[in-house]
């Protein structure tokens, strides 16, 4: 049995596809709050803060569970900080890191009472032209990073992210110019390898980056657990172990500063990424001399990351007459969008070839449920050939189920263009 696909019966998964219609995203209450508490348990260190780094899933419902575990916010733009704060987390309890920023931005976080995490230069600058500002913390790039390819990793020489490691005492002489303290330093790489071997190397070059800084408050090591999607090929990093490297390298490195330096960490994927699955009908079965496609009612606009990065995610189909035929063949899952590249099955090297996958005679009418949505499908979602967007659902640890994002309409995707003109032009 598979630990990463929902364990829903089918049954259930009908009942909800059939009452909200297909597709739809299914998010489990139980599995977040499993990710939250197993992360906390990991940790010893006292003197710790959890962020949550919205931007893997920003529902307001998933929020506020997040909340009541205890965690507080890492958010990259300033409707996320927004959307924090209506969900509310107090503003002392949202970080902000964001590659691009303007004056207005950044002067309502500061007004907002919001810190902010400057990733180059010019926004140190830029922040030190806001009134009221005092403290900022800085995301460094230590020279290497973990993402499994270019798109997904966030350190080394070819990402944008953060100031290079070298220019950290520009870094400092543009911030004692301005007035402003730098409190905190922070680096992220990506999501990477599953061993703890990345995070230990980073971690190890942002201490001694953060060293070096007087006003000191806290190290962020960032995020990037990696998760499970293909169960034949990866295996869960140890994070019992992940914890008890952090745990010790801060009780040292405090006691080297000669203050307690508080251990900020911000994971995204890792808390949400198992909790969702994508619910889908079958449209259609077609035949090339080549492949075998099932057609089903979703596509690249609500989940792209097959499409975008090559990722693997985890497919099974519930039939709705189990009785039929039980020969397996090899299936291209395909989505329903006028895109070619519209297609879920494709090998996980970011190259686009088609890779089939064997399943049970399949027929109009069967659901299709993809696991592991829960992470960057549903932020990342979008309109395209003026699609309607899905509805999403909770179900909640009582087993109730509830409704926490409508189906889009055809309304939803004209408002702006009719608020910008008159339609009887």
């Amino acid at each position: 049995m598979s630990t990463i696909m929902t364990q829903i019966p089918d049954e259930k998964l009908f009942t909800m596809a059939d009452t909200y219609h297909t597709p739809l995203y299914v998010f489990e209450e139980a599995m977040i709050r499993s990710r939250c508490r197993e992360i906390k348990t990991s940790i010893t260190y006292p003197h710790t803060v959890i962020r949550y780094a919205c931007k893997a899933l920003t529902l307001q419902a998933i929020l506020k569970i997040i909340r009541e575990e205890g965690y507080w916010i890492d958010a990259s733009s300033l409707n996320e900080v927004l959307r924090a704060l209506r969900a509310g987390f107090r503003p002392e309890e949202i970080y902000y890191t964001g590659e691009g920023a303007t004056f207005a931005v950044y002067e309502e976080l500061v007004q907002r009472g919001v810190l902010i995490n400057c990733t180059s230069l010019d926004q140190i600058r830029l922040l030190g032209k806001v009134p009221g500002r005092t403290v900022c913390s800085i995301r460094t790039n230590p020279g290497e990073g973990s993402g499994e390819t270019n798109k997904t990793n966030t350190g080394g020489p070819s990402s944008k992210h953060g100031i290079y490691f070298d220019q950290v005492e520009d870094a400092k002489s543009i911030a004692k110019a301005a007035g402003l303290r730098i409190i905190g330093v922070h680096a992220h790489i990506g999501s990477g390898g599953h061993s703890i071997e990345p995070w230990l190397r980073i971690k190890d070059l942002t201490l001694a980056i953060a060293s070096t800084f007087p006003d000191l408050q806290f190290v962020n090591f960032g995020g990037g657990l990696p998760v499970v999607y293909n169960e034949t090929k990866q295996k869960p990093m140890p994070i019992r172990d992940w914890g008890k490297a952090l745990s010790e390298s801060m009780e040292a490195f405090s006691q080297k500063m000669g203050r307690e330096i508080t251990l900020q960490i911000e994971p995204g994927r890792y808390i949400v990424a198992h909790s969702g699955t994508l619910l889908a009908e079958v449209q259609a079965v077609k035949s090339t001399p080549d492949y075998r496609f099932v057609i089903v009612n979703t596509g690249l606009n609500h989940n792209i990351r097959p499409s975008m990065y090559g990722s693997f995610h985890p497919i099974r189909f519930a039939r709705r007459n189990p009785g039929a035929g039980s020969d397996k063949h090899a299936y291209v899952v395909a989505g329903y969008l006028c895109e070619s590249g519209d297609v879920f099955t494709v090998k996980d090297d970011g190259s686009g070839i088609l890779e089939p996958r064997e399943f049970e005679e399949l027929s109009v009418g069967d659901l299709m449920v993809m696991g592991c949505v829960g992470a960057y499908s549903h932020t990342m979602k979008n309109e395209y050939n003026s699609m309607n967007l899905p509805a999403s659902v909770l179900v909640c640890e009582d087993g109730s189920v509830n409704v926490i994002e409508r189906r889009g309409t055809l309304k939803d995707i004209m408002q702006r263009e009719v608020e910008a003109y008159s339609e009887g032009r």
